[in-house]
């Protein structure tokens, strides 16, 4: 299946210098007219010029559970794709970035779901939904099923194993519900 969906316009607000275990936050926003939502984007730039890319609706912003949260409103396609419009922007600034989107486990508290950490429901609308938006020609599309990660993987780095276990060890790092797992 191809998407047919543009997204939508994403806007640059600002950068932060580092606050929490990353060297600098790169943060935009983009409204969605059909859930009738503001969205923030955060793309947090780790050591080894790896972005973690991550979304949340504004009006969760304050909720430790902002990247858990259930919208369900059906726009995912184009909210995936107006967060995959930061990839471009960023790659102007570090041309050899690679790139992670780690799916949140969902925590839904009106149907008492508490998903698990593998394989969860994010990881598998990436899966399905970044191969489409993003070819091959300059990422090498990696899945980590067991930490429901996708990592685009910049083939101007020299060396991709090296790489790939750099990365690999950042996101263990600095995602500590993802540790004691198997890549």
């Amino acid at each position: 299946m191809k998407l047919i969906s543009s997204g939508y316009n994403i806007k640059f607000i600002q950068t932060h210098p580092s606050c929490y275990q990353h060297e600098k936050r790169y943060v935009y926003k983009f409204f969605s007219p059909i859930t009738k939502l503001h969205y923030i984007i955060y793309a947090d730039c780790h050591e080894h010029d790896f972005f973690a890319v991550k979304f949340y609706a504004k009006k969760d912003r304050r909720s430790s559970r902002k990247y858990s949260q259930v919208i369900n409103k059906g726009d995912v396609a184009n909210i995936l794709i107006t967060c995959a419009k930061s990839i471009p922007e960023l790659l102007k600034l570090y041309p050899k970035a690679s790139f992670g989107f780690i799916g949140a486990r969902t925590i839904d508290v009106k149907s008492e779901k508490v998903e698990g950490h593998k394989t969860n429901q994010r990881f598998r609308l990436y899966k399905y939904h970044i191969p489409q938006l993003i070819g091959d020609r300059t990422f090498l599309h990696k899945t980590f099923p067991n930490a429901s990660s996708y990592i685009l993987l910049n083939k101007k780095n020299p060396d991709l194993i090296k790489a790939e276990n750099l990365i690999k060890n950042v996101v263990v790092n600095t995602y500590p519900d993802l540790l004691n797992i198997d890549f």
